[in-house]
């Protein structure tokens, strides 16, 4: 006998969303364990659709849209990249773009992966491990309003 995972509706949601951006057939991976030795990290991904010729990370996101992640929520990207270099090296297929999806209402918006944002993942992600094996603070963000979600602030000077 066979058993079969019961798939709930927001996974048939999230599979309906990625076909209004995946013309190919692909195969869903949910909770998708990734890792990059290049970046030195390693995380879940909500999603990953995966073609005969590419992978695709979907990240789910609380009410978002394309320019709140450019103006507010810059980590947003920073976050889907780092997951598109992760998923590439672990599911050994190219990934040349990533979906954002809001949890709320299912909307989603595309981002190019491309390498001007690949290399700033780069560049941040080496000064997250410097900051880590120096043991010192960050440098303080110039936008006061990313203080208040900030694991230093309880030492940070600013505040």
């Amino acid at each position: 006998m066979r058993y079969a995972k019961v798939v709930t509706p927001s996974e048939l949601r999230l599979a309906e969303v990625a076909k209004q951006f995946i013309s190919d057939e692909f195969t869903l991976v949910l909770e998708a364990l990734v890792e990059s030795k290049s970046l030195g990290l390693c995380g879940k991904v909500d999603a990953v659709a995966i073609t005969s010729s590419e992978a695709v990370p979907i990240e789910i996101k609380l009410e978002t849209s394309p320019e709140k992640v450019k103006k507010l929520a810059t980590h947003h990207l920073v976050q889907v990249i780092a997951y598109a270099i992760a998923v590439e090296e672990t599911f050994k297929k190219p990934v040349w773009r990533a979906l954002i999806v809001s949890s709320e209402g299912g909307a989603a918006f595309e981002i190019r992966v491309g390498p001007v944002l690949r290399e700033h993942v780069y560049r941040l992600v080496k000064e997250l491990w410097r900051v880590v094996e120096e043991e010192r603070l960050p440098r303080p963000t110039p936008s006061v309003r990313k203080c208040s979600a900030c694991f230093y602030k309880k030492f940070c000077s600013r505040l």
